[in-house]
């Protein structure tokens, strides 16, 4: 039976890379299934990402496909082993499940990559600001607001943890001006977060600066999730209001990452882009 624990996300990042290696070998399902002592309509889900597979499972499908071991390999057990935070049950029912799957993501990440035109990335916002951001959405009353809230500052864990990703984010300069909730004190603050975390030694902060702002008509706010141990599986994630789209085929991708080191080129450096917030934040 298919199985709700793990994130569909997951759980179709594992499907589809085995069945990649399925076809790999012209097998077909059928062929597999009876080889491996398993249903066909078993299988199917799994590669599809409606049905969970054990650890066990999967190292022996894997050598079943002759997949050695390296990144591929590593990354595929490692998102069947791990099991999201305590923090998954404490918002579950309380958060969309696309939301839970992006912070389970972010918890398996090496690295992150993000661009945001017009507003500072969650993973970096204070709560205060966060707030503001979250009242203005239709039909968000205050203990939903609170929750969501609570759900956005509780995934900025992972960038304090011992082991935490590299963290890249590229912001266009108008979001270090532009005014959230009429409050200058909000921005003050978040400016003020913005250098404290541009210090991190694993925090890559970038500054699409102004004078670049040509390359904002093809930007759209979006991360890349390298998930560990990097090489070999990332997702790119599209941020729309009210939605995450989880985009996993390698073909689109890969063009995501394109246009990301495109942006990349445009912005300012390290040291650059931690001088401008340190400028702004020093006039506030």
């Amino acid at each position: 039976m298919a199985s709700g624990n793990a994130p569909t996300v997951r759980q179709r990042r594992i499907g589809s890379a085995l069945r990649k290696a399925r076809d790999q070998h012209n097998l077909t399902v059928a062929t597999v299934a009876r080889r491996f002592g398993r249903s066909q309509g078993w299988l199917s889900m799994v590669e599809n990402g409606l049905q969970t597979i054990a650890p066990g499972e999967l190292a022996d499908l894997l050598d079943f496909y002759d997949v050695e071991d390296g990144p591929l390999r590593e990354s595929l057990l490692h998102l069947a082993t791990h099991k999201p935070g305590s923090w998954k049950r404490t918002f579950e029912y309380r958060i969309s499940a696309a939301a839970l799957d992006l912070a389970s993501l972010e918890e398996d990440a090496a690295e992150i990559r993000t661009f945001e035109p017009s507003i500072v990335p969650g993973l970096l916002q204070v709560p205060e600001y966060t707030k503001k951001l979250i009242s203005v959405g239709p039909g968000n009353r205050p203990h939903n607001v609170q929750a969501l809230v609570d759900f956005r500052i509780s995934r900025q864990r992972v960038l304090h943890r011992p082991d935490p990703p590299r963290y890249m984010p590229i912001i266009a300069e108008a979001v270090l001006h532009n005014q959230v909730g009429g409050d200058p004190k909000i921005m003050r603050t978040q400016i003020r977060r913005l250098a404290e975390a541009a210090r991190l030694d694993h925090v890559d902060l970038r500054v699409l600066p102004g004078t670049a702002s040509e390359y904002l008509w093809f930007g759209s706010p979006h991360l890349l999730v390298s998930l560990r141990p990097p090489g070999h599986l990332t997702v790119s994630v599209v941020d729309q209001y009210a939605q995450n789209l989880f985009v996993e085929d390698e073909a689109k991708v890969s063009a995501h990452e394109e246009t990301f080191e495109l942006l990349l080129s445009a912005a300012l450096n390290r040291t650059a882009s931690l001088k401008l917030i340190d400028e702004i934040a020093s006039q506030s």
